[in-house]
C-alpha cells in the first residue's frame, strides 16, 4: 500500500483494499489504515470489527493497537456481543499491555488512566445497571471520585453535570441470523391444504442462552406476487401474546426471505418455550425449507432448539414443524447479564 501510493499505482491502491480480513489481521490493517491515511480502507476494518467485537477484542492483535486506534474502536455505535463492562475491561488491559511495554510492570490505576485518555469517556458508563457499575468502579481509581459521581447522578435524574464528559447514546447491536434450513423447494400448498387447517405457519422454539428477537424472515411466493399480502407475525409465551406485528410486503418469487422486524422486540428467558406465529394472506404457494436437524448453536456457547407448535397445532398449515416448512430465519441478538 505504501509503495503502491508513492508512485501512483492506482490499480494496486484499489486491490489492497480487497484483502480478506480476520480476527487476527483486523487490527494491524486498521493500524496501517490510519497510518496511510486510507479512510476507504480504515472504514472496512472498522465495519469488521464492529460485527466481530468480541471476539477482536479478545485477541493478541488488539493491545497493539494505538491510542488513536482504540479510540476510533471503542466509539462505534453499532457492536456485535459485547458489554460495556467487558470492553471497560478489554481497554484495562490494552493500557496494562502499553505500559509494560514502556517498563512499567505494576502500574498504578492513575497510570493506567493517563495512557487510557479520551478513550474512557467512550465507555457506555451511564447506560450499565447501577449494580453494575457500582461493583466495576467501587474500589477503583481509574475514574475519578468526581467522574463517579457525575455519572451516578446521571443514572438518577438523567441530569448531566456541568463537566459532564461521558457517552450516553446506547449501543445498537448487530443482529444475528439464525437460519434454519439448508434447502428450499416448492411448498406443497400448491394443491391446497386439507380443508381443516387453517390459519398460521407457526414454530415453537427454546433456547440455552437469553436472547432478543428482534425479527423474523418469511418465504415469499413461489412466483412474483400479484398483491402485496397483509403478513400478521405473532410472538407467543404459553397463552400470553408478547408481541405483535402488521405488515404488507412484496415478494419477488425468489427463494430469499423477506425480513420482518417486529413493532416490539421480545426478551427470550433461556429453558422457556414460546412460538413464532405468521399469518399469510396472499402468498401461494410459498417456498418451503428443510434440514435434517432442529437445533443450532448461537453465539458463543448456547443453542436454539425449534418443535412443532403446541399452540397452533390444530390450525398451522401443513408441513411447518420443527424440521420443515415457513419461518426460516430468526433475527436476534444476545441480552447480557454482566
Amino acid at each position: 500500500m505504501y509503495a503502491a501510493k508513492k508512485y501512483l499505482l492506482t490499480k494496486l491502491v484499489e486491490k489492497c483494499h480487497t484483502t480478506l480480513l480476520s480476527v487476527d489481521t483486523v487490527c494491524t490493517l486498521l493500524q496501517q489504515s490510519i497510518s496511510l491515511g486510507e479512510d476507504e480502507l480504515k472504514e472496512k476494518n472498522l465495519k469488521f470489527i464492529s460485527e466481530n467485537m468480541h471476539s477482536v477484542v479478545s485477541s493478541e492483535a488488539f493491545l497493539n493497537l494505538s491510542q488513536d486506534a482504540l479510540e476510533d474502536v471503542v466509539s462505534l455505535d453499532t457492536v456485535s456481543e459485547i458489554s460495556e463492562r467487558q470492553l471497560f475491561v478489554a481497554c484495562v488491559k490494552w493500557a496494562r499491555y502499553q505500559l509494560h511495554q514502556l517498563g512499567k510492570l505494576h502500574p498504578s490505576e492513575e497510570e493506567i488512566r493517563d495512557m487510557l485518555g479520551n478513550v474512557i469517556y467512550h465507555i457506555r458508563f451511564p447506560k450499565m445497571r447501577l449494580e453494575e457499575f457500582a461493583d466495576l468502579t467501587e474500589n477503583s481509581k481509574i475514574l475519578t471520585a468526581d467522574e463517579k459521581n457525575d455519572i451516578y447522578v446521571y443514572m438518577a435524574t438523567g441530569r448531566k453535570t456541568e463537566n459532564f464528559k461521558f457517552e450516553v447514546q446506547p449501543r445498537r447491536w448487530h443482529d444475528n441470523v439464525i437460519s434454519r434450513f439448508t434447502a428450499v423447494r416448492e411448498y406443497w400448498e400448491s394443491e391446497g391444504p386439507p380443508e381443516d387447517v387453517e390459519g398460521p405457519y407457526a414454530v415453537d422454539f427454546q433456547t440455552t442462552v437469553d436472547i432478543c428477537l428482534k425479527g423474523v424472515g418469511l418465504y415469499g411466493c413461489v412466483v412474483p406476487s400479484t398483491r402485496d399480502p397483509d403478513i400478521t407475525v405473532e410472538v407467543w409465551k404459553g397463552d400470553e401474546i408478547l408481541s405483535t406485528t402488521a405488515k404488507t410486503v412484496t415478494s419477488d418469487g425468489s427463494q430469499t426471505p423477506v425480513k420482518i422486524v417486529l413493532d416490539t422486540p421480545v426478551d427470550v428467558r433461556a429453558n422457556t418455550r414460546y412460538t413464532v406465529a405468521a399469518d399469510i394472506d396472499g402468498w401461494r404457494p410459498t417456498w418451503y425449507g428443510m434440514n435434517n436437524t432442529r437445533t443450532f448453536s448461537i453465539f458463543d456457547s448456547g443453542s436454539i432448539t425449534f418443535y412443532e407448535s403446541q399452540m397452533f397445532y390444530r390450525c398451522t398449515c401443513i408441513g411447518t414443524d420443527g424440521f420443515n416448512g415457513q419461518i426460516p430465519q430468526l433475527f436476534c441478538s444476545k441480552i447480557h447479564q454482566h
